[in-house]
């Protein structure tokens, strides 16, 4: 079945904080892809487009260009199944789609919505090109119609449950995209470089491994994207991600998620890095997750582990959650910096555009958005300040900051976040 799908955002992305300032939760990462993306691995070359909070639209533009933004697209006679962007697990969702008919609202155990498919029948009532709102208007109208299936599907409810699936999802996306990976080209593999379960390595066009590297299979999949450079003395454990244009310098990486253009070094464990990220030195960064365009000053090091082996809370908005894990890092958002020998307590959630500095532990659960300082006294830091460092750090990497995405972190700066586009099935 050829299907149209929209992710939709709902009104729990604040348990996402600080990622979801920037960005909806469909297109945070677990494994190669973003999240949305894996709806492939389910459905058969599906129509995809992204719906989310209206403000974000700057930045969804730019980043994924190829889907439409808050627009639904479909062909006559189409079906069109709008997916919570939460999805975690899709289960049985794709067999329930299956067998649907007119319109079908998909359910998890908790009675959450994951999704709502809308039969031909039904949406030859709207235009083939027409807004989620209108989707969620015929919803209402065909309410008496309406079924409702129980999936086993799940969804994400915090950020540090993504982390829980890096591995998995690192494995499941790349034998989903392996097959269709043509031979790469212009690939340079020097003398004393080595492969283990070299068949699980994937070595993108462009790429150069230096001597005295080892990329490691053994425990699962290592995909490395188009050039991409790894230096000598660094030791990659699978399941593994390095997005394309990256630089990864002498360290160990093991079960890491590493997004476009970010320079890796050092160790790093479990752990997901956006893209811009820069962590070139020596310091350790473990089972964390780590927005766009994040500066780790040398030996910057967080602490994934309590002396007690406790399960780790952490605070998000100033609300306390039980992780349930005693394996838990650090939550950093977009454009915060770390000066040298900065040290970050155990499950701390940083805000965006923070500027955390003097070689000493940030002891705090939460560092709010915009802050300059360290636990011996933060101020606000100030927007034009913050927005320098943020066109500056852009240009050192070709990239012009739009004028979408500063007037989205000046609304982060004034505490605004403008709802308008959430979805509610």
């Amino acid at each position: 079945m050829n299907l149209t799908i929209c992710f939709y955002e709902d009104e729990h992305f604040r348990r996402f904080l600080p990622f979801t300032y920037l960005r909806p939760v469909c297109c945070m990462r677990s494994g190669i892809v973003p999240l949305f993306q894996r709806a492939a691995r389910y459905f058969e070359n599906p129509d995809i487009c992204l719906g989310a909070r209206h403000a974000l639209a700057p930045i969804m533009g730019a980043e994924f260009r190829d889907y439409p933004f808050n627009i639904v697209k479909r062909h006559d006679g189409q079906p069109v199944l709008f997916l919570n962007g939460r999805l975690r697990d899709y289960g049985d969702l794709p067999r329930i789609v299956d067998g649907s008919r007119l319109v079908t609202k998909i359910v998890d155990s908790t009675g959450q919505t994951a999704g709502v498919f809308f039969h031909p029948e039904v949406v030859s009532e709207i235009p083939v090109v027409a807004t989620p709102d209108q989707y969620a208007e015929c919803l209402h109208r065909h309410r008496s119609d309406m079924t409702e299936a129980e999936s086993s599907a799940t969804l994400y409810d915090r950020t540090w449950e993504i982390l829980g699936d890096i591995e998995g999802e690192i494995a499941a996306d790349f034998k989903h995209l392996r097959p269709g990976l043509g031979k790469p080209s212009g690939v340079r593999i020097h003398n004393g470089a080595r492969a283990i379960k070299s068949d699980q390595v994937y070595i993108g066009s462009g790429c150069e491994v230096l001597p005295g590297s080892v990329i490691d299979a053994t425990d699962g999949p290592v995909f490395l994207g188009d050039n991409t450079r790894i230096e000598s003395h660094v030791a990659i454990y699978g399941p593994c991600y390095v997005g394309p244009n990256s630089l990864v310098v002498a360290g160990k990486i093991r079960g890491c998620s590493i997004g476009h253009t970010c320079r890796a070094g050092g160790e790093i464990e479990q752990t997901v890095f956006q893209s811009y990220v820069n962590k070139y030195h020596a310091g350790f960064i473990g089972h964390s997750y780590v927005g766009s365009w994040v500066n780790f000053g040398a030996m910057t090091t967080n602490s994934d582990l309590k002396n007690n082996y406790s399960a780790i809370q952490v605070s998000v908005e100033g609300q306390l959650a039980d992780t349930g894990s005693i394996k838990i890092g650090s939550f950093i958002g977009d454009h915060t910096k770390f000066g040298i020998g900065t040290l970050l307590n155990t499950g701390i959630n940083i805000g965006v555009c923070c500027n955390l500095f003097g070689g000493t532990l940030i002891t705090e659960r939460e560092v709010p958005s915009f802050r300059w300082g360290n636990s011996s006294g933060y101020e606000v830091y100030r927007f034009d300040k913050a927005i320098e460092t943020v066109r500056r750090a852009a240009e050192r990497r070709n990239v012009t900051l739009s004028v979408g995405e500063e007037s989205l972190l000046r609304a982060v700066a004034e505490g605004r976040i403008d709802e308008t586009g959430l979805l509610t099935f």
